[in-house]
């Protein structure tokens, strides 16, 4: 199954390169618990379409999300459902050219920066769990690029994308996955350590040694945190781990005895020209 968001960063277009390198009971579908502890957009977690699932995140938002999906899908969908019409009306009085460009733009932005304006003064408290949600995937699905950044209040403040449709993008098949799944939210240190068993694949995409390490509020992700993630790993004796992270020198000093497999990517999105956009990424395991 592919994902049922977007996301920055998020391993929809990688997997192709390291699914050989899966540990073999995963690749011959055998019985296995599978364990995510940086859920992000959960693109592995989809593709393996595993019945025994542990997925983590730290972003509060995105695991309400998920949460709330499985426990109000009608709810979530009406909302979108509502928005999605909007949206596709302006598109299609655009096409008509009863209004200009310019002004469809305008109006469609007007749903999203209505949204995304919801955390301002600290908004989200006032919300019920089925609004946050529903803001989550309106705000995910329509920011530009997909791009998930936030100001030094905490605010989410990517623009609006010009996107002229919108519509839900999970399936029966994505809800019955997700009723099968144990979904936590906190640190990922105690999920990894937690679930050091056998016949158990933990799969790590952790946030990258380049810019934008905060991929949350108020969560970052330094030097300090890159190491103990090391140090969790190479402690780990009983599961199969395996870390899909950029190459540079810090992390192939890091992982320089794990290190599987390197593949070439290319990232969509380049802010501003602040970094390259071709890289190279290290598959890191501690099994053969």
């Amino acid at each position: 199954m592919e994902p049922i968001y977007k996301w920055s960063g998020g391993k929809r277009k990688d997997i192709k390169f390291f699914k050989e390198y899966l540990p073999k009971y995963v690749i011959n579908k055998e019985k296995y618990k599978f364990v995510e502890p940086f859920f992000g957009g959960g693109a592995v977690y989809w593709y393996l379409e595993n019945n025994n699932s542990i997925i983590n995140d730290v972003d509060i938002e995105l695991i309400n999300f998920l949460k709330t999906l499985k426990t109000n899908t009608d709810e979530i969908s009406n909302i979108i459902d509502i928005l999605s019409k909007n949206i596709e009306d302006i598109t299609k009085i655009e096409k008509s050219k009863i209004i200009s460009i310019s002004d469809a733009k305008t109006q469609r932005g007007e749903f999203f920066y209505e949204w995304r304006n919801k955390d301002r003064n600290k908004g989200l408290v006032n919300l019920s769990n089925i609004d946050r949600a529903a803001r989550f995937y309106i705000v995910n699905q329509l920011a530009f690029n997909g791009m998930r950044r936030f100001n030094s209040s905490g605010e989410f403040n990517v623009p609006y994308g010009n996107y002229k449709s919108f519509h839900k993008q999970w399936t029966k098949e994505h809800l019955e996955l997700l009723n099968n799944t144990i979904i936590n939210c906190g640190d990922y240190k105690n999920i990894i350590i937690d679930n050091d068993d056998e016949n158990t694949f933990i799969f790590i995409d952790p946030p990258y040694t380049r810019e934008f390490s905060e991929y949350s509020p108020e969560n970052s992700f330094g030097v300090d945190k890159q190491v103990e993630l090391s140090k969790i790993f190479k402690s780990a004796s009983k599961c199969d781990i395996m870390i899909v992270i950029n190459k540079d020198e810090f992390t192939t000093e890091l992982y320089k005895d794990y290190i599987t497999y390197e593949y070439d990517f290319k990232y969509a999105t380049n802010i501003k020209n602040r970094y390259s956009n071709e890289v190279k990424h290290l598959v890191i395991t501690n099994y053969k």
